[in-house]
């Protein structure tokens, strides 16, 4: 492994109130070596630094004394595009290495940063090279040759755009090896969320709809529990391989609902009904027994109830007709009365349209598309014997002004499945394709549905029973 670090130099920015401030950058160039100490070809990596203690501290970094942080980076395959890094991955409320500033100086077309930048590399590459002796520079010793290995690995796409409304893209790795046939390893997108439109990566005050995929995780019975009670499932947050975010869709809503439906006891169901279950409750069945002689003994002194198991030990002997309502004009009080059933699981659909407008937003929306496809898929054991539940997934509302993950106006969802997943690559009606062949215009519709029902006490573990979360 190689690497090159170029000089630092300082970029002037002002601030809201007018006020001035400087940021120290350099660049890191890192990059594999063959067993030979040749440099493979491809394989330049350019993390753009900056000094986070002299930023926090505000004043001028990149003296002798500097603690250089990578705040960006572009890597193998991206295109030209550079990937923002944050202060803390585990915890990204936490901001940016790169100040907001630099990173718009960065991402606008008009600004002479990206060719500062790229400039300050090709010359800390060359000059590493150099220090090898003649001939042994692997055509790197100029700074021409140094920006075509940059360019061969990296790309040249345009970064940002004249509205400066942000990164074109953000390029990850998406490939790698296999365990099982159709079970991927490697992480959709290696921990690098996808977004869509990519401007949405910028725009941290606008609410989002962030999209987790998750590795399924099944419910367990504890051994040797008595009470067969299931367990939860891991925490969510261990299982993610990929997520992306995404605008707040239109048309947003949800089915909350519960299964109730009719029930009919007459009146021998429920005296033998009520015996056998004070029978199993007691386990003392003679008691039961006399229970059932004085009930029975009580029924045959009323006229209304000799009718009533007349006519229901008429119908039990298989004959047909309703001998009671003939005779008597009446029917046996069937006790008719709505009862829950049983809990129902929330079904949740979207539908969105991208449109890319450039070749980093196209790849970006192929890489979306590919991501729901495989890991909707249902996965094989090596031995294709059995077949595996697919990833499942977890939806958040974020809440752009809070930068809360759980939106307080928007319903919560519980771990999902991806039911459905539909694209339509014509949804115009018409082929149409940009010169790279990427499709002009992409309609993705998804249909999700909880794994487990919403239970009365989930409303109270979300605030403690004081409103203020619309709940789920």
């Amino acid at each position: 492994m190689g690497q090159a670090n170029s000089n630092s130099w300082v970029r002037t920015s002002t601030k809201d109130d007018g006020t001035k401030f400087q940021t120290a950058y350099r660049t890191n160039t890192v990059w594999n070596d063959d067993p030979n100490g040749i440099p493979s070809a491809g394989s330049f990596v350019t993390n753009l630094q900056v000094d986070s203690v002299a930023i926090d501290s505000g004043i001028t970094g990149g003296g002798t004394n500097a603690t250089w942080s990578t705040g960006a980076t572009r890597g193998v395959g991206a295109g030209g595009i550079w990937s923002r890094t944050y202060k803390d991955t585990a915890a990204t409320d936490l901001g940016f290495v790169l100040p907001d500033a630099g990173w718009d100086d960065l991402m606008d077309r008009s600004s002479n940063f990206q060719s500062q930048v790229n400039n300050n590399t090709a010359a800390s590459i060359a000059r590493t090279f150099n220090s090898k002796g003649f001939g042994l520079d692997s055509g790197l010793g100029s700074s021409a040759g140094a920006l075509r290995e940059m360019l061969r690995s990296q790309g040249s796409g345009n970064v940002g755009n004249e509205e400066r409304d942000g990164d074109s893209g953000i390029r990850t790795q998406t490939t790698g090896p296999k365990d099982d046939p159709g079970t991927r390893k490697q992480p959709y997108n290696s921990n690098i969320p996808l977004y869509y439109p990519v401007a949405l990566r910028n725009n941290r005050s606008q609410d989002k709809l962030k999209i987790s995929v998750l590795k399924y995780d099944t419910r367990k019975v504890k051994p040797g529990d008595p009470s067969y009670k299931l367990s939860s499932r891991s925490d969510y947050t261990e299982r993610v391989v990929g997520s992306v975010y995404l605008p707040v869709p239109g048309g947003v809503g949800d089915q909350n609902s519960v299964s109730w439906g009719p029930d009919n006891m007459n009146p021998m169901d429920i005296a033998l009904a009520n015996t056998a279950f004070d029978a199993i409750q007691d386990t003392n069945f003679k008691s039961a027994a006399d229970k059932a002689l004085t009930t029975a003994q009580a029924a045959a002194s009323d006229p209304d109830t000799k009718k009533a198991l007349a006519s229901i030990f008429t119908k039990a002997a298989g004959v047909n007709g309703n001998i009671l309502t003939r005779k008597e004009g009446a029917i046996v009080n069937p006790n008719m009365e709505l009862l829950f059933n049983a809990p129902s699981l929330r079904p949740f659909a979207f539908t969105y349209r991208m449109s890319p407008r450039d070749r980093g937003e196209s790849n970006t929306v192929r890489k979306i598309i590919r991501m729901f496809k495989q890991s909707m898929s249902v996965k094989r054991t090596k031995s294709t014997l059995f077949l595996k539940s697919p990833n499942t997934y977890k939806l958040h509302w974020i809440n752009g002004q809070s930068r809360s993950k759980n939106h307080e106006y928007l319903p919560m969802i519980k771990e999902c499945a991806l039911t459905g997943f539909n694209v339509s690559y014509t949804p115009d009606g018409n082929y149409a394709t940009y010169e790279d062949s990427s499709m002009v215009s992409y309609e993705l519709q998804f249909s999700f549905q909880e794994l487990e029902p919403i239970y009365n006490d989930d409303y109270t573990n979300v605030d403690r029973n004081m409103d203020t979360h619309i709940g789920y």
